[in-house]
């Protein structure tokens, strides 16, 4: 559930503003709303330095840490961070010295220890020596008063030193201009720089152990930082400054006792429909498992919005079931889980939603494998007796097994996809009447209802070629014309005014009625990516058959591995692309949803994520 919120505003005495904010992080249940820009100068020192410690820190996660570290030294946690930061900026320059010496000694392997330096000694005798490097065929057309060395030949290009008199004799070549240090001074530049490069990163390899102590600075300083917006986003007189935010209802008597012990002034209120609190999600614990999707996809429900947590999870482990749809798959994730698990418990360590969630979408993969018969896409596991005994024959993916079958595995599957569209867009509509009763807009969520229970009717017609009611037209029709009247009837809207902006939106109420159509059409994805997904199999399995004997053996075991890995890859993508969409946009398109929240973060004493929304 969405746990309800109280708009909240704290009247402080601004002598004791500094006080009162600690107390007010003490009690950790407000989610400050700054009702002014939160600049201040001490907010923007304290990014600064935030910023140089996220910095340091990637310097540390970059840097390869020793198999054992000594002991941390005691020093300034800031002064590790400027150290840190230091040494990577000198490291930076030193690489930059180290590949300049390193050009330079090049030109020196190809042309020898001469620099311009030496070569401005001769202009002085009148004696002036030009470099080019060019290819053989200019030798056949050079100049005959051109008098050049050439100093040696490489793979067909030639060295040339053009010797002469006077200062303007060039020849029509790009000249190669020496480098100004000389060869010696190059490599004892170079070394120098290398050796520097060790000592830094030997340095800073041994400054990784500090990394625990620069978290804990960034901590500090991270609520620092939260303290300095929040007093700079306050508004205040010479007398009396305002703090407002929200807090849950639940947690508004802790507030109250909280304000009448410090003295402030409080006034709380529900929120007005201008306003847009944050949301606080109370999940039960078997719900919780689904918020590693809702935090991969970045994704939290408006307040007024519905919590489908707990729905999102059953069709997700549908989807994923029928989608995957392979019971050896499926087993490969649970020993995948199951390491995990044991890899958790080794260490102490809770396990992590995450593969509490994979333990569920691998079971519901093995069952759903299991009745249809698909155990690596491969026929000879499915004809084993036990295996066989387990699967639906209506639903076989080898059909071929059940020779007295009087159905189409395939028309059956496809109309329980239907039946799963029209039991979680149903559900939506149901779900949308409930919460606008006692409205007189609710009736047209009924007729929506309606109205897809008929479209559903529809498409089993046309898709499966099933009979369709002969109360198929008029359903569809109520629907429409009970969403059109009721659509707009909404409170404080005259029945008649609501009415006449039904009627004026009559054509996109009939646009959404077609959307509607093809989002019960769209459900067919969950037939249509299983039975690529046996496809792939399958064919990689004939593939790899006639190797797998002999000295083929190993070859034959490769095109399995790398066949069903890469299927396996494809499935997992296709259940991000299809199994989230149907519930993210058609089941959640069809509730209103925007998805448009933002996460309660209270001002608390910790910054780490507050655990009010478990129940135990």
């Amino acid at each position: 559930m969405i746990v309800p919120m109280q708009k909240v505003t704290l009247f402080i005495s601004t002598r004791h503003r500094n006080t009162a904010l600690r107390r007010l992080r003490k009690t950790g249940v407000v989610h400050i709303r700054h009702l002014q820009p939160p600049r201040s100068e001490d907010a923007a020192q304290l990014e600064n330095e935030l910023d140089q410690i996220d910095k340091s820190l990637r310097i540390l996660e970059s840097t390869e840490s020793p198999e054992t570290h000594g002991i941390p030294e005691d020093r300034d946690n800031r002064l590790l961070v400027e150290e840190i930061n230091r040494l990577s900026a000198e490291h930076q320059q030193n690489m930059g010295i180290v590949e300049e010496n390193r050009e330079r000694m090049d030109w020196f392997d190809r042309w020898g220890k001469i620099s311009a330096r030496d070569l401005e000694a001769l202009h002085r005798d009148n004696v002036y020596i030009r470099l080019y490097l060019t290819d053989k065929n200019f030798l056949k057309k050079a100049p005959d008063n051109a008098i050049f060395e050439i100093l040696k030949e490489d793979k067909g290009l030639v060295y040339l030193a053009l010797v002469s008199d006077t200062e303007d004799k060039r020849l029509d070549l790009k000249e190669e201009i020496p480098p100004r240090e000389d060869y010696a001074k190059t490599a004892a530049d170079l070394e120098t720089a290398s050796d520097r490069i060790l000592e830094i990163e030997a340095r800073l390899k041994a400054l990784t152990a500090h990394t625990e102590n620069i978290l804990t600075l960034r901590r500090e300083v991270e609520k620092q930082l939260e303290f300095a917006r929040v007093r700079s986003g306050m508004k205040e007189t010479e007398d009396i400054c305002l703090v407002q935010g929200y807090c849950p209802a639940e947690n508004i008597d802790t507030l109250m006792i909280g304000a009448t012990e410090e003295g402030w002034g409080i006034l709380s209120e529900d929120p007005e429909s201008t306003d847009n609190p944050p949301t606080l999600l109370k999940m039960s614990w078997w719900n919780r498992i689904i918020k590693p999707v809702f935090d991969f996809l970045g994704t939290v429900p408006g307040y007024r919005e519905y919590d489908i947590s707990k729905y999102f999870l059953v069709f997700f482990a549908l989807f994923v079931a029928m989608i995957i749809g392979d019971a050896g798959y499926g087993l490969i994730f649970l020993m995948i889980c199951l390491f995990t698990h044991l890899k958790s418990a080794g260490k102490k360590q809770p396990l992590p939603l995450a593969v509490k969630l994979f333990y569920v979408l691998s079971l519901c993969t093995i069952g759903w494998g299991a009745i249809t018969g698909n155990w690596f896409g491969a026929v000879r596991i499915a004809e084993i007796p036990f295996i066989k005994s387990l699967t639906i024959p209506q639903l076989a993916t080898f059909p071929e097994l059940f020779p007295g079958l009087t159905v189409d595995p395939q028309q059956e599957v496809m109309l329980i996809c239907f039946i799963i569209a029209i039991v979680q867009l149903g559900l939506a509509n149901i779900m949308n009447f409930i919460n606008a009763l006692p409205g007189l807009d609710s009736i047209a969520h009924l007729g929506w209802f309606f109205l897809m229970a008929g479209l559903f009717l529809v498409v089993l017609n046309l898709v499966l070629g099933m009979d369709m009611p002969g109360f198929t037209v008029p359903m569809i029709a109520g629907g429409l014309i009970a969403i059109v009247i009721f659509c707009e009837q909404k409170k404080g809207t005259g029945f008649f005014k609501g009415l006449a902006r039904g009627l004026g939106g009559a054509f996109n109420t009939f646009l959404d009625a077609i959307s509607s159509f093809s989002n019960i059409i769209s459900y067919i994805r969950l037939f249509a990516v299983g039975m690529a997904t046996v496809a792939i199999a399958s064919s990689f399995n004939d593939i790899a058959a006639p190797m797998l004997k002999g000295f083929a053996l190993p070859a034959g075991l490769l095109v399995l591995a790398i066949g069903h890995g890469l299927n396996i890859a494809m499935a997992l993508l296709s259940v991000i692309v299809h199994g989230i969409r149907l519930n993210v946009l058609e089941f959640s398109g069809q509730l209103g949803m925007e998805w448009t929240g933002y996460e309660y973060k209270p001002f608390k004493e910790t910054t780490e994520e507050s655990k009010q929304g478990e129940i135990k």
